[in-house]
């Protein structure tokens, strides 16, 4: 106890060294937890808008590319325990055609129900309801580069070159751009009549309950042989946008060994400050010794006074950290909005097992900071401190 009271003296007393090393350990902290929220939000943000139009787990058939009697494989996979929903699905290569324009698009043929309750659509005008034959859903980019709007007629000519006459019923936004731009979904009824394979599809979308835990349920449906695994393929989201997903833990990886230099730099201020006051102190360091003072109660002064500047500055940080990320969620608002991200807000996030990371590494790389100073003072012996004196 003896130790915290003259440690915290020590840091009292050297107001100006002692406030100008908290604040680089509360620049560090908060410079770590405004990068990393802001690295999480859009990376969530990124994987949530690919997986609204974008399958948990993927089935297609092995040997072709329509398939029949889906049916029997829903019902089965509707029973896995984790699944959220399954999505009979039959996509086409088409273009659509508008007031003399035309585009290169790729069509879903999905169930009414399914889209209505599945998808996770944001509609931006009209609604998801694709009930009737004749009606198609357009993305937010794609309407507005064809000048599409709801009750508009327009033509889907599918890859079989056949062409029929739909009436836009919705038009969506994922905050995928791709999906935005090049997408269409129709009732899959008129997907079918148009590919002329009668009642078929080309794969099966299932949506779990957790999309990050969609290993569990692909492996309850390959050990309980839910459907035939000689007859069809089974790709978790993981498997197929594995490109992406390594890029972005790359990313993360190194947006984090950064901002730990930024913790090493911030904890050699520590240090320098503690080496400063070894000097200074000296005398008074004698004066403990000679009076009963071990080398363990001198280094543990240091350490504890470093440790407590440490802790200030991780406190500090904490408080400045929400402070820094409500000013840039305004900033982005005003500045950013309808600009060069796909973006209305700015997506914030992070773990409480990453916060509690952050502060534990802080104070292991401060602790350790503190080592060679108060290593240094329990070195001194009382007579070459006090020689001078």
């Amino acid at each position: 106890m003896v130790e915290f009271f003259i440690a915290f003296r020590h840091i009292v007393e050297r107001k100006f060294q002692s406030i100008f090393s908290t604040l680089g350990i509360a620049i560090a902290v908060t410079v770590f937890i405004v990068s990393l929220t802001v690295s999480n939000g859009l990376g969530r943000n990124m994987i949530n808008s690919l997986l609204t139009m974008s399958p948990h787990i993927l089935i297609k058939h092995k040997k072709k590319n329509f398939f029949e009697n889906y049916g029997e494989v829903v019902e089965n996979l509707k029973k896995v325990e984790g699944v959220k929903a399954v999505i009979p699905k039959i996509n086409s290569q088409s273009i659509i055609k508008s007031q003399g324009f035309a585009r290169g698009v790729l069509a879903y043929g999905i169930m009414p129900d399914n889209v209505k309750n599945d998808l996770d659509l944001r509609m931006i005008a009209g609604n998801n309801n694709v009930e009737e034959l004749n009606s198609i859903l357009v993305g937010e980019e794609l309407a507005k580069g064809m000048g599409l709007k709801v009750g508009q007629e327009i033509s889907l000519v599918s890859a079989e070159n056949n062409e029929i006459k739909l009436i836009v019923r919705g038009i969506f936004k994922t905050g995928f751009l791709e999906y935005d731009t090049n997408l269409a979904i129709v009732p899959m009824k008129t997907m079918q009549i148009s590919a002329d394979q009668g009642e078929v599809a080309t794969d099966i979308w299932v949506k779990t309950i957790n999309p990050q835990k969609v290993e569990n349920v692909e492996k309850k449906i390959i050990s309980n042989n839910v459907i035939p695994h000689s007859e069809y393929g089974i790709l978790d989201w993981k498997m197929l946008n594995q490109s992406l997903l390594n890029a972005v833990r790359f990313e993360k990886f190194v947006l984090i060994a950064i901002l730990s230099l930024l913790l090493l730099i911030a904890s050699f201020a520590v240090s320098v400050i503690l080496n400063m006051v070894v000097r200074e102190k000296i005398k008074d360091i004698g004066i403990l010794k000679s009076i009963g003072y071990t080398n363990k109660n001198i280094r543990r002064i240091f350490m504890i006074e470093g440790l407590l500047l440490g802790f200030f500055g991780m406190i500090m940080g904490s408080i400045l950290s929400p402070i820094v990320l409500f000013v840039l969620k305004i900033l982005f608002k005003v500045f950013m909005k309808n600009g060069t991200y796909y973006l209305e807000e700015l997506p914030l996030y992070i773990s409480a097992k990453e916060l509690v990371i952050i502060y534990v590494v802080t104070v292991i790389v401060i602790f350790i900071s503190t080592i060679f100073p108060a290593s240094r003072a329990a070195k001194l012996k009382p007579v070459e401190a006090l020689k001078y004196e």
